[in-house]
């Protein structure tokens, strides 16, 4: 294999398809990138068996043929070539890759691409097409919400919803807090869906995306999901069973609603964060009449805080995880927030004032000692 290519155009597509490459595989293999140039055309990818990315460009094919090279290599390299044109040669008789810049080079060592696992192929009808920018918009509404802990598969995904009325919605929770966001397509959805995709797979595709108006086009199978934006294509398999029904969990009346400035609580909230150690991460806001008051004390120190807000109903006085109720007020588009409670030990929900398309729901947390 032998091409010629510029670096800037390379290294762009190089730092994107490393995002999908295995860092803890046994198989040497899957920490490569995949190398194939054919017919002027250059195919990168990468996988760990679960999600994966296809990135292509137009380059100077001079011999066709593959390669595989360890990514920690190749990414490192490419931000430290000069931007001139590349000349990548492969030599199968001992796996090397040479890398030609002026009159100066690197060679890599490689492995035989044969046994790389093969890019699954598109399927001939796509599902789905919508704007990047209403995409990432939705994931920056929910993605936070998605769970780490593996033992509950699907908390470790978001729930889109494709429906045939034109709306798509997606959901995600840890059951410590949840995030719903619907918006209305376009483009008539081709055939209704209902899956779960792998919050890692949804985070990198929040990194790629752009926000711009350009389409997306969404694929699914019986147990993957395909996304191609321009020469970009991830893949992902689905998490297979059933997401709850997150509607149980929205409270259907309020005690409590209060409107306040997002920028001047999450300020509150940081300067509260400081003061978060291993022992306490919870703390108390009391919601009374014009006013909301944030009270927090460590072994670090103590702070408290009043901020304006406009009131209505009872006066409560609810524990909320520090983190997390910056991560959510962090979603929030708005100037202003409205949080409406049903009791002390009950979820409160949370969301922009005048905007009914997103909201959250969070759960109170026990105040420590």
């Amino acid at each position: 294999m032998q091409f010629i290519a510029p670096r800037e155009k390379l290294n762009t597509l190089v730092q994107i398809t490393q995002k999908a490459v295995s860092q803890r595989s046994p198989m040497p293999l899957l920490t490569c990138l995949h190398f194939e140039s054919e017919d002027n055309m250059l195919y990168l990818s990468s996988t760990d068996l679960e999600f994966g990315i296809r990135c292509t460009m137009p380059v100077t094919t001079i011999i066709s043929g593959t390669t595989a090279i360890p990514a920690k290599y190749v990414t490192s390299l490419f931000t430290r070539l000069p931007d001139i044109d590349i000349n990548i040669k492969c030599d199968i008789s001992n796996n090397t890759t040479k890398f030609s810049y002026g009159e100066s080079e690197v060679i890599l060592n490689g492995y035989p691409a044969d046994e790389f696992p093969m890019f699954p192929s598109l399927p001939d009808k796509p599902t789905l097409i919508m704007k990047q920018d209403k995409l990432k918009n939705m994931l920056k509404h929910v993605i936070y919400a998605v769970s780490n802990e593996e033992h509950r598969p699907v908390f470790t995904g978001v729930n889109i919803q494709v429906n045939q009325d034109g709306t798509i919605s997606m959901v995600a929770t840890d059951t410590r807090r949840l995030a719903l966001c619907v918006e209305e397509l376009e483009t008539p959805p081709i055939q209704p869906i209902n899956i779960i995709i792998p919050g890692k797979t949804l985070n990198e595709l929040f990194k790629i995306l752009d926000l711009t108006d350009n389409d997306l086009i969404l694929y699914v199978t019986e147990n993957k999901v395909f996304f191609t934006i321009d020469n970009i294509c991830i893949m992902s398999r689905l998490i297979a069973g059933q997401y709850p029904d997150y509607r149980i969990v929205v409270p259907k009346n309020y005690i409590c609603e209060v409107k306040t400035s997002v920028s001047q609580l999450l300020d509150a909230a940081e300067r509260a964060s400081l003061l978060v150690n291993t022992k306490r991460n919870v703390f108390n806001i009391i919601f009374k009449p014009n006013k909301i008051m944030i009270y927090f004390y460590t072994e670090t120190g103590r702070i408290r805080e009043e901020l304006e807000a406009y009131f209505t109903g009872e006066p409560l006085d609810v524990g909320f995880n520090v983190r997390i109720f910056i991560e959510v007020l962090k979603s929030i588009d708005s100037d202003e927030v409205i949080i409406k409670l049903s009791g002390q030990d009950s979820p409160a929900l949370i969301k922009p004032v005048d905007e009914d398309r997103y909201f959250s729901i969070l759960v109170p947390a026990v105040s420590q000692g």
